[in-house]
């Protein structure tokens, strides 16, 4: 799966039209879960992790 992925943000409301498709999966090994975290504000005093290059991240 390592070849999908990406390193950009997704948000809930691009991701939720598939739950109804992941709930009629019938799993017998492991666990499909999705963790929204949220932030409250920045602070602009702290440099940003800069964006790599691994994967399929582009410059």
């Amino acid at each position: 799966m390592y070849k999908y992925l990406t390193d950009r943000i997704g948000n809930y409301t691009e991701i939720e039209p598939y739950f109804d498709l992941w709930r009629s999966l019938q799993i017998r090994n492991g666990i499909l879960m999705v963790i929204a975290i949220e932030h409250d504000s920045l602070d602009h005093t702290v440099p940003l992790i800069p964006k790599g290059t691994d994967g399929r991240a582009l410059r």
